[in-house]
């Protein structure tokens, strides 16, 4: 899938129900580059556009869970971890 355009971004967001503020903080970017995302002031990252599209069908916190979950497994699952 190629980067979003920014205004299919924009819409991502908008569909998901999610504010700019609200990716800032789940993602761990400044409000301030979502913002230059969404306003074409800057490409939007392939994991971006990928999140944003996942937002649309589950939740913030789903996804956080499913995330931290999966962090769990590949740590037990890694001998250097132990």
């Amino acid at each position: 899938m190629p980067p979003p355009a920014q205004t299919e971004f924009a819409a991502f967001l908008a569909r998901a129900d999610i504010s700019q503020a609200a990716f800032a903080r789940l993602t761990g970017v400044t409000p301030r580059q979502v913002n230059n995302w969404a306003r074409g002031r800057a490409t939007v990252p392939r994991w971006a556009g990928l999140l944003a599209v996942l937002l649309q069908d589950h939740s913030p916190e789903a996804l956080t869970i499913a995330v931290e979950e999966a962090r769990q497994e590949v740590a037990a699952a890694d001998p250097e971890t132990r």
